[in-house]
């Protein structure tokens, strides 16, 4: 018979070419239309996947006793017990209102309502105000009676006290406009109006103006499910006119990081562009072409801490729970339909949905779907496709058996390893129905043989199980000491001069914004010029270059950062002047040395930050500049580290504290930006520090005042001959050495 096997095998590889080539075309198309059959197989796939690697993690995680420094999300839920103590839903703004003075009394930092306000309280003054009108009675009560009972207004008051981010719906229809949308989180370009792939939708249903106003933010809540019910995407942004708005876990994380702006990273595909990143305050997370990221849920419900409103309205609850906290204000109230399909259970609150996307922006962990992928799809299914259907007629029905349950074994462990360890989500179905139809296919046949080569077939496939696209400094987490280190950097102070009495002058919603204003620009800034920022306290701010990503220019960086700092300083405070806010000035202090540099902190929040010596002298230094009427201070391994910048010398002193004096430079730019007369300044103050340092007095005095004559802006020569002064009064000790001691910080 052997002369009818022969077409027989020709037939089956045939027939699997074509089944191959139909598979390949399903697998590519099923991207249009979501409710197609095979989407739906993987999206039972991938609930499977996230669930085993779920159940994974949670094993390592209780053998290995691992604990991971995470962001504090607190749910603040209006649940059963809440509405029974508290009364049906909707509460007063009045309560809602003195919910946030208890968030602000417990310490919590952003507060995030999943709840929308977009119709006015009834005030009930104002209905027996109209009644009696109505019927011509008199109206007497105080005239201040409808200001206390309007619940928008003081709920509007308590809400502009702190950070809150409200809540609003996005809607298809376009007659439905109800509220007030929020500023947009990005503008398109000209380009992008026409070209740019996203969500777009003409209604929504948001917040009264009076609250929307008060707010620090607000995001939409709108989640969209996939054909089969479930929620597993979510939009970080959705489109509205010519804007992106952001929802609300990236406007709660927009607040948290004061970040008024987002950036998006897009991908030119054809005639369009698709985005792949969303960016805000430096941290990205991976979006598909429409600007969604995958729900990276951590556990089943309960995952986040839950506490109960009332619990926190009648203060039951211990001091420190909150201190430091996002909460997220929603419902598990199964009245309140609230309650989401999602892949880890059928009735999964909508609020822990929000904690989960804020944990995975602020970590930068987020799973996605590389752009790779349909490319590693096609592949994938040609060479199997092609592979499979000329080997497995050869097989005999154990070989084929087993040749298909490996390679079965191989997809689908390397599947969920890339998910697991690289949180990489690749579609599987096409691939698995591939291989399991060709084998049923030639199983029928009957014509398999066993002579392929399991260890050629694992190499062969080993190659399409490629390493992860992450971004730089999640490429290669190890490469990164965020242990903790030792090395040599440069850190950087900038404070604005006379704060406390600016403040006094301005409201707290003046000075917010005036702060905000201000720290967007350093902040970018020192972003452009490699810089890390460390922390932000007040009106002042701390950045360090040269970690995490080593740079070997770390000083020429911050100066050139400084310099750009004062420039901007000049704009922004001629800006607020304009306006009737007050000039601000900044004094800038940098220092480079050896610093220990690392993750540090405690269980519920970390920093990445720098200790040691240098760090305290570039605080020194900040501090001085105003003695000094400089804008800008720099030690002297900072000035010796940037042989191209040029430095006008300004003291050896001693800082309160240190035995070692030090000396300090003012830096005045490149050498192409000097003129001829700045350096004539330097080589001029030279001449009078050096009669300084040998006591001739009469010579120092007059260089110096003719300094100040020519220079009279220039606080430092004034400074000198203060000195001067007090210095004649006093009897010097032979081994005197100019060196000026500061006594106070």
């Amino acid at each position: 018979m052997e002369w009818f096997r022969i077409p027989q095998q020709r037939v089956s590889a045939y027939i699997g070419i074509v089944l191959s080539a139909y598979l390949i075309f399903l697998g590519l198309s099923i991207n249009t239309n979501e409710n197609h059959w095979l989407n739906r197989l993987d999206f039972l796939f991938y609930d499977t996947r996230f669930n085993a690697s779920l159940s994974l993690a949670e094993k390592i995680e209780k053998t290995e006793k691992k604990e991971t420094a995470e962001h504090k999300i607190i749910i603040l839920d209006i649940d059963e017990k809440s509405l029974a103590d508290e009364g049906r839903w909707p509460w007063s703004r009045h309560k809602l209102a003195e919910l946030i003075t208890r968030l602000k009394e417990y310490g919590a930092i952003v507060v995030a309502f999943d709840v929308v306000f977009s119709e006015p309280e009834r005030n009930p003054v104002a209905d027996v105000k109209q009644h009696l009108s109505n019927n011509k009675i008199d109206w007497k009560a105080p005239k201040d009676w409808l200001e206390i009972a309007d619940g928008d207004k003081n709920f509007s008051r308590h809400i502009s006290d702190m950070d809150v981010v409200l809540g609003y719906f996005f809607q298809d229809q376009i007659d439905i406009q109800v509220g007030q949308l929020p500023a947009p989180s990005y503008q398109l370009t000209a380009e992008q109006k026409s070209r740019l792939v996203s969500i777009t939708k003409s209604g929504y249903a948001a917040n009264l103006a009076l609250l929307q106003q008060a707010a620090s933010g607000a995001g939409f809540v709108s989640n969209f499910t996939d054909a089969d019910g479930i929620i597993r995407r979510s939009p970080l942004v959705i489109r509205h006119g010519d804007a992106l708005y952001p929802s609300l876990s990236l406007a709660t994380v927009m607040s948290y990081l004061f970040v008024e702006k987002i950036d998006i990273e897009t991908l030119p595909l054809g005639n369009v562009e698709v985005m792949t990143s969303i960016i805000a305050g430096g941290q990205k997370a991976r979006t598909d072409v429409n600007g969604q990221v995958i729900i990276p849920f951590r556990g089943k419900q309960h995952s986040f801490p839950y506490i109960s409103v009332t619990d926190v309205l009648q203060k039951k609850i211990d001091s420190n729970t909150l201190e430091g906290a996002i909460v997220l204000v929603g419902t598990s109230a199964i009245g309140l339909a609230d309650l989401r399909a999602t892949p880890v259970g059928t009735q999964y609150p909508g609020v822990e949905v929000h904690a989960n996307i804020i944990q995975s922006l602020l970590s930068g962990e987020f799973p996605y779907r590389p752009e790779w992928e349909a490319g590693l799809t096609l592949s994938v299914l040609v060479f199997l496709g092609a592979l499979l259907s000329l080997l497995l007629p050869k097989l005999g029905p154990i070989s084929s058996v087993a040749l298909s349950s490996l390679t079965l074994t191989i997809i689908v462990s390397g599947n969920f390893y890339l998910w697991h360890v690289y949180r990489l989500d690749l579609p599987i179905a096409s691939t698995i129905l591939l291989i399991l139809m060709l084998t049923l296919l030639n199983l029928a046949y009957g014509y398999f043989r066993e002579n392929a080569s399991r260890r050629l077939l694992k190499g062969m496939f080993n190659q399409y199980v490629p390493q992860a696209h992450i971004e730089r400094m999640l490429a290669d987490p190890e490469a990164y000491q965020f242990t903790g280190d030792s090395k040599e950097l440069t850190v950087l102070f900038a404070d604005i001069r006379n704060f406390t009495t600016i403040s006094e002058h301005l409201s707290a919603a003046d000075l917010k914004s005036m702060l905000n204003q201000y720290f967007t620009p350093i902040t970018k800034i020192i972003f452009d010029h490699e810089g890390t920022i460390d922390k932000y306290v007040g009106d002042m701010v701390m950045a360090f270059w040269g970690a995490p990503i080593e740079d070997g220019q770390h000083a020429h960086h911050a100066i050139l950062a400084a310099l750009e700092m004062q420039r901007i300083t000049e704009v922004i405070s001629t800006e607020f002047m304009a306006r009737g806010l007050p000039e601000i000035k900044i004094g800038v202090g940098l220092n480079s040395g050896t610093m220990n540099v690392g993750d540090m902190g405690s269980s519920y929040r970390r920093a990445y930050t720098v200790l040691g010596d240098a760090v305290n002298l570039g605080s020194r230094l900040e501090s001085i500049t105003k003695f000094y009427g400089a804008g800008i201070l720099v030690g002297e391994r900072t000035a010796e580290l940037c042989p191209d910048i040029v430095f006008a010398f300004v003291d050896r002193i001693q800082v309160k504290g240190k035995d070692e004096p030090i000396a300090v430079y003012q830096p005045l730019g490149i050498e192409s930006d000097v003129t001829a007369e700045q350096k004539d300044e330097i080589a001029r103050f030279s001449l009078a520090y050096a009669d300084y340092l040998q006591q001739d007095w009469e010579q120092a005095v007059s260089k110096l005042i003719e300094l100040k004559k020519d220079f009279p802006e220039i606080k430092l020569y004034q400074v000198y001959l203060d000195r001067i002064q007090d210095l004649r009064e006093q009897t010097l000790t032979q081994d005197w050495d100019g060196v000026f001691r500061h006594t106070s910080k």
